[in-house]
C-alpha cells in the first residue's frame, strides 16, 4: 500500500477516537502473547488520560502516524533519570508502538522508531530501551532492523 504518511507530535486537536481504537487494538493484540498480558477492562478515559499526559510534557512525548487525517500508528516515549551511581544518567524508553494492521509492512513502524531516536538525540540521551514480549517476533524483527540489540532477559514466575 503506497501512502503518504506524516509523522507528527500528538496534540490536543488530534482525533482521540481513532487513537483510542488503535490503542484498544494494541492491547487486544498484545494479550495473545502470554496470559500475563490478558486484558481485564479497558476504560476509554484511562487511555485518553494516558495519551493526554504526553501533551506538553518535557519528559515524555507521543508521535502519531497519519495517512491523510487518519491516525494509523503511534509511538510513546519517556526520558528516564538513572540513579546517580550509574555512569549513564538518562535513558530513553519506547513504552508503546502500534501500527494499524492494514498499514504494516510499509515502513511506518520504522519511521516512528527513527522519530524516537531523533527525539532522544535532541534530549541528549545516548541509550534507549523497549520492552516487548519474547513472542512478539515481528516487533523484535522491526526493532533489530532499526538497530536495537538484546540487553537483558526478564524472567517471570507463577505462584500456582
Amino acid at each position: 500500500m503506497e501512502a503518504k504518511i506524516l509523522i507528527k507530535e500528538l496534540d490536543s486537536n488530534d482525533n482521540f477516537i481513532e487513537l483510542l481504537e488503535l490503542s484498544r487494538e494494541f492491547f487486544y493484540e498484545y494479550e495473545n502473547y502470554h496470559e500475563l498480558f490478558k486484558i481485564d477492562v479497558i476504560n476509554d478515559l484511562d487511555i485518553r488520560n494516558y495519551f493526554n499526559s504526553f501533551i506538553g510534557n518535557d519528559r515524555k512525548i507521543a508521535y502519531i502516524a497519519l495517512n491523510g487525517k487518519k491516525i494509523i500508528g503511534y509511538i510513546t516515549l519517556y526520558c528516564i533519570d538513572q540513579p546517580n551511581y550509574w555512569t549513564v544518567k538518562k535513558i530513553g524508553d519506547i513504552s508503546g508502538l502500534m501500527v494499524n494492521k492494514d498499514f504494516r509492512q510499509n515502513g511506518i513502524g520504522k519511521k516512528l522508531v527513527m522519530k524516537a531516536i531523533e527525539y532522544f538525540k535532541q534530549k541528549n540521551i545516548d541509550f534507549y530501551t523497549v520492552l516487548t514480549s519474547i513472542n512478539n517476533t515481528k516487533g523484535i524483527f522491526l526493532y533489530e532492523k532499526c538497530g536495537l540489540k538484546p540487553l537483558q532477559t526478564v524472567l517471570y514466575g507463577k505462584t500456582n
